[in-house]
């Protein structure tokens, strides 16, 4: 059961020793994943529901990884998720079907998304991005997607509601980003997967 549950697990990174991700790609079906969570979850969209499920397992497996007990994942009022048993740090988890990534921080607040890099993204992206960014990135689809993808990450480390519009975003070169929002700054990176993009904070 346990190298079941790690096989979809395919990529890990540690940018630093504090943190730990994990990137699982979803080719169980419903009823695999449900198994292997052991947990009964009331959502009723499939997709979601497996998204849900094999968020929370690649945060478990960056627990295997670090050597702390997976105690379960809760949210507060802002959505920001906290690990049961975790006294130090945070974490951080997205989904794109069929990619999940969850990610631990032993030090900070983190952030991490992944996106699918998609033409339709010009349709708002004049709602997220300003005109700095705007004159930089240019008509670059996978250029775009990435300063949504940095702006998500960092609103998670924020933990609070805020206007994308208002996270400006410098980037350093393809894969590493900088980001401002109320006075304090966060540096990120960027990693190509499969025509998505994962984005966390560093």
């Amino acid at each position: 059961m346990l190298i079941r549950c790690y096989m979809p697990i395919i990529k890990t990174l540690s940018p630093k020793d504090s943190i730990t991700i994990s990137i699982w790609k979803i080719d169980e079906s419903l009823n695999e994943l449900k198994n292997i969570f052991g947990k009964s979850i009331n959502i009723k969209n499939e997709i979601k529901l497996m998204e849900h499920i094999a968020s929370r397992l690649a945060v478990k497996y960056c627990c295997n990884i670090i050597g702390n007990e997976y105690g379960g994942i809760s949210k507060d009022d802002n959505g920001k998720p906290s690990l049961s048993g975790l006294k130090n740090g945070g974490i951080s988890i997205s989904h794109k079907y069929p990619y999940a990534v969850g990610m631990i921080n032993l030090e900070n607040n983190c952030g991490i998304d992944v996106e699918r890099v998609d033409e339709k993204i010009k349709r708002i992206q004049n709602k997220f991005l300003n005109d700095k960014e705007i004159k930089y990135v240019g008509d670059d689809i996978k250029g775009i997607t990435k300063i949504w993808s940095v702006k998500e990450s960092t609103y998670k480390v924020e933990g609070e509601t805020i206007p994308l519009a208002k996270i400006n975003v410098i980037r350093e070169d393809d894969n590493f980003f900088k980001s401002e929002i109320n006075n304090k700054s966060y540096f990120l990176r960027t990693v190509d997967l499969n025509g998505h993009v994962v984005s966390f904070t560093t």
